[in-house]
């Protein structure tokens, strides 16, 4: 099987450091968004940038004409983990309402200065 990258619209190859996404087969894998777009944190709590980083996740699945329904498995890094585990919770449900993946939520730091969340994910192709 092939490796094949997967980028949103407006991304140039010459331009990223690390795959948005790359599908082998019929599995795509996202790499981890945090909650910010260009460059600037969606807001300073933990919904806001759970929602950017959704989004930003949701850009590469449509890229890869696949949707949140073929979402399989979810890992989720969140810097107060105890504090921010209901926000994420909450955004959460927004995006999977019923018949939700595999989950892992644990607590560490993110690289991004600011960055309360980190989101990865692998969906069916």
């Amino acid at each position: 099987m092939e490796k094949e990258l997967i980028l949103p619209p407006g991304t140039s190859r010459d331009s990223i450091n690390i795959a948005p996404g790359c599908k082998v087969g019929n599995l795509l894998y996202l790499s981890g968004s945090a909650g910010a777009k260009d460059g600037k944190l969606a807001g300073d709590d933990i919904e806001s940038q759970a929602r950017q980083a959704m989004e930003n996740l949701g850009r590469v699945l449509d890229a890869a004409g696949t949707s949140w329904d073929k979402v399989v498995k979810v890992n989720c890094f969140l810097v107060h983990a105890a504090r921010d585990f209901q926000g994420w919770n909450n955004v959460w449900k927004e995006y999977f309402p019923q018949d939700p993946p595999a989950r892992t939520t644990v607590g560490g730091d993110i690289a991004m200065e600011g960055a309360l969340i980190e989101v990865e994910l692998i969906a069916i192709v």
